[in-house]
């Protein structure tokens, strides 16, 4: 009696832990596919507003197209440099090096990517102003409104912190300074 009692509760814990799991990865499956055509759907809806907002022409939407198409292929080989970094980073901390020529190596990577960082944001740069110059002024205007709408937008959700206040504070900021001491 015992057995079959126990074999019964096996089969049905199996058979529960079965199902459970089959539910879980059909749920997953049926919401995968809708958060990329919510996060797609809704990159799309934001390009029609800011289309529609500028009031941009069927010739200026075509012309920042091709602006945005030409930007993403000068990025790309940056972020793939930058992420190649982040990677050798990683092999670093993760390597037998002694730890004075892993924090070297680190060093020199992290400035390698500040760099690639800077070259970045040039091509950003330059992609907006090549995109500004296809508007006429009323559109530039309400270009830098919106841009003043994101930057409160921002700062709302973004309290600004004064800096080396709290936990993050740095010890040499907080040590008193001593004079040298005088050897005899």
């Amino acid at each position: 009696m015992r057995k079959t009692l126990s074999i019964l509760l096996s089969a049905v814990v199996l058979t529960l832990g079965t199902v459970a799991a089959n539910a879980n990865e059909n749920n997953i499956e049926q919401r995968a596919p809708k958060s990329v055509m919510n996060q797609q759907f809704s990159r799309e809806q934001h390009r029609k507003q800011f289309e529609q907002r500028l009031n941009l022409t069927e010739k200026q939407k075509e012309k920042a197209r091709q602006i945005h198409k030409q930007g993403r292929e000068e990025m790309t080989p940056v972020i793939m440099q930058i992420e190649l970094k982040r990677q050798e980073i990683d092999t670093v901390k993760l390597s037998r090096m002694a730890e004075r020529a892993q924090k070297e190596r680190i060093d020199v990577l992290n400035n390698e990517i500040k760099e690639l960082e800077k070259q970045a944001q040039e091509i950003r740069k330059k992609n907006s102003q090549e995109f500004e110059k296809i508007l006429n002024k009323k559109q530039k205007a309400e270009l830098e409104l919106m841009k003043a709408e994101g930057r409160a937008r921002f700062e709302r959700f973004h309290k600004a912190r004064p800096p080396f206040q709290g936990l993050g504070t740095p010890n040499m900021f907080m040590r008193p300074l001593l004079p040298p001491p005088v050897h005899q």
